[in-house]
């Protein structure tokens, strides 16, 4: 079930934002702190005076977590994806999934390079490895 974003707030400034094919982050103009997940509030000040800018999407593998689903009816093999997370360049630390890599070859400090994918409205942020993405 998807539920409509509101009309405003940092989630839709920020698909605003990524429309651009771009990850974008804000930053805190009071303690200079990077931050992801949008917010209203600095999280590490309480400032109101949040910026928008452009990231690099470049970040390292912190930790993975392999999923198995079971199989739906008529499958046999269950499926495998992994979560991941990754430490950005920039400093804040975010929940993803690399949806082109098999889970066995995610390398904890593996490089990646983010990519926006989805429909307007409804983009993620996914990885890519950074060897690829090159």
């Amino acid at each position: 079930m998807n539920h409509p974003l509101p009309e405003t707030g940092p989630d839709r400034q920020f698909q605003s934002h990524v429309a651009d094919g771009h990850l974008w982050i804000q930053h805190c103009s009071d303690c200079g702190g990077a931050i992801f997940h949008p917010r209203v509030l600095c999280p590490h000040c309480g400032s109101l005076a949040l910026e928008w800018r452009r990231a690099s999407g470049r970040g390292t593998v912190y930790s993975r977590a392999d999923l198995i689903q079971k199989p739906k009816p008529g499958e046999t093999e269950p499926r495998h994806h992994a979560l991941v997370l990754v430490d950005l360049d920039e400093g804040p630390r975010m929940m993803s999934r690399l949806p082109d890599v098999a889970p066995e070859e995610i390398r904890i400090g593996m490089r990646v390079q983010a990519r926006i994918a989805g429909d307007p409205g409804e983009y993620a942020v996914v990885f890519d490895p950074e060897e690829a993405a090159e």
